[in-house]
């Protein structure tokens, strides 16, 4: 008998936060293809446009500790696509203040083991780190965009996870660059030096945050996402 015949583990498990925005919609249909459970978070559950029976949605919000932990539950890996509004609507430090929440949950969740974060491109590494053209370009990007706050609170997220690395489980922050919901676009892969400012599409990046879960060398890391070349 063939030996997939008797495999009968159980589909990994991953938990979502931002499942409805732009990006959180299409890693839930790619993580669903590959076969995952998962378990996502949503103020709504009526905005999830998706039924699947791997799909269990989890009524709450970013500052529900009781649905943060409902959502890790069991999970092997977490991924947080959620960005909040941009602009000036933005909500001073809304994701340190869920990151500051969410963390004790993963280090307690015995079940984890790496935490996938949607940064933006001009966030620099926890030691402050990032290339010169994107220190320049950043400030300057974020204040024309009325982003300046957002900015501000993903370098918060970024230097806190450094501060607080735990041994139970590990990291990805991801800082992609341009993003449109296009129907196709490059393949993306990850690049530790070398930021791009071309467009990527909504959906390839859902594939990539998905695929880079089980990229081991991307854990504990801060990776530009690029168009494969």
């Amino acid at each position: 008998m063939p030996d997939d015949m008797n495999d009968t583990r159980l589909p990994e498990t991953l938990a979502l936060f931002g499942a409805t925005g732009a990006t959180g919609r299409h890693v839930l249909s790619y993580a669903l293809k590959q076969g995952y459970n998962v378990r996502a978070l949503a103020r709504t559950p009526a905005k999830v446009a998706i039924n699947d029976d791997n799909l269990t949605v989890i009524q709450g919000d970013f500052e529900d500790v009781a649905a943060l932990e409902a959502t890790v539950k069991g999970a092997k890996f977490v991924i947080c696509c959620a960005g909040g509004p941009s602009g000036k609507a933005y909500q001073k430090g809304m994701m340190l203040g869920f990151i500051q929440r969410l963390w004790p949950i993963l280090e307690a969740e015995s079940s984890v083991d790496v935490f996938s974060f949607q940064s933006v491109i001009f966030a620099p590494e926890p030691d402050g780190s990032l290339p010169l053209l994107l220190k320049i370009l950043g400030p300057v990007a974020a204040y024309a965009n009325g982003n300046t706050e957002m900015l501000k609170d993903n370098t918060a997220v970024t230097k806190f996870m450094g501060a607080n690395k735990k041994s139970s489980f590990d990291y990805i922050v991801t800082r992609p660059g341009a993003i449109k919901e296009k129907p196709d676009g490059p393949t993306l892969v990850a690049d530790q030096d070398k930021a791009s400012l071309a467009t990527i599409t909504f959906a390839n990046l859902g594939a990539f945050t998905v695929d880079a879960l089980k990229d081991r060398s991307l854990y504990g890391t801060y990776p530009f996402v690029v168009p494969k070349k």
